[in-house]
């Protein structure tokens, strides 16, 4: 069990290390919650596995006894992707469903590997082509999801640039209008003078 779960980790961790740098949308180290106490971050990490893959709590408190430091770096891995799908569920509900799936297929696939590795090629290699076909769908959802995104900007774009085109000295004018009002007002040139109390109220002067 211990075997299987520092294979796991390695596993974990090697994806990282092997990008030289954190994923796309993956906080680093110094955007995480610095004050949350290592405490706190396990209940939630392990909660976190938990929901979406079960299995692999038996493991990471197996690891927990045996290799303290691994099982560190494992829940802080762990974290790290909870904290950026939370980002993401405030962000775009539809990309996040799709990269909890992402962690998920890929936390199984992590699992069938290390099971293989841990009893010398013993696993099912129709599973895992399974899930790699689930794991290539996803991606592919992903990369639409990304494209369509990216399709919005375009038209925003386009529709900016419409609104410019062939209007560009007016355009100009305004920006240069709004730019000397600016400096009336700081310079304090802008400023309506103040009238006395007497013109104010002319009730008040003939008194």
């Amino acid at each position: 069990m211990i075997r299987l779960a520092l294979v796991i980790v390695c596993l974990w961790h090697g994806s990282v290390q092997a990008q030289g740098e954190a994923p796309k949308g993956v906080p680093r180290k110094s955007e995480l919650p610095a004050q949350m106490p290592f405490e706190q971050l396990e209940v939630d990490s392990i909660a976190f596995v938990r929901e979406h893959h079960a299995e692999l709590v038996t493991l990471l408190k197996s690891l927990k006894v045996m290799r303290q430091k691994e099982y560190e770096v494992a829940i802080r891995e762990i974290g790290r992707t909870k904290k950026r799908l939370e980002s993401l569920s405030k962000r775009e509900p539809e990309l996040h469903a799709l990269e909890l799936d992402a962690w998920i297929l890929k936390s199984q696939i992590d699992l069938l590997m290390a099971k293989g590795i841990a009893s010398d090629k013993s696993f099912d290699k129709a599973v895992l082509r399974d899930l790699i076909g689930l794991q290539v769908e996803n991606q592919k959802k992903r990369w639409k999801h990304e494209q369509s995104n990216l399709k919005k900007r375009q038209d925003q774009l386009a529709e900016l640039v419409g609104k410019v085109e062939g209007h560009e000295e007016e355009r100009i004018d305004q920006q240069l209008i709004i730019h000397l009002k600016s400096v009336d007002i700081k310079s304090g040139k802008g400023k309506k003078p103040k009238q006395d109390a007497t013109v104010n109220n002319p009730d008040k002067e003939k008194q």
